[in-house]
């Protein structure tokens, strides 16, 4: 895993086409801006892993 500081405003590149931006930082959190083209699928991780038990459960009962 790859740990980067970044500063408010400051960003870094995911290959040629993603950008990720750092646009707020609070207390406990952090907010990031991503640019990416159309066709990149952007997901939180937790929305993944609910999608993918989801599918393990559909599975189980057909």
């Amino acid at each position: 895993m790859l740990v980067l500081s970044r500063k408010l405003g400051q960003g870094f590149r995911v290959g040629s086409e993603i950008r990720v931006t750092i646009v707020k930082i609070d207390r406990n959190s952090v907010r990031i801006g991503i640019d990416a083209p159309d066709d990149v699928s952007v997901k939180r991780e937790e929305i993944v892993f609910e999608h993918s038990l989801e599918e393990m459960c559909e599975a189980e009962t057909a």
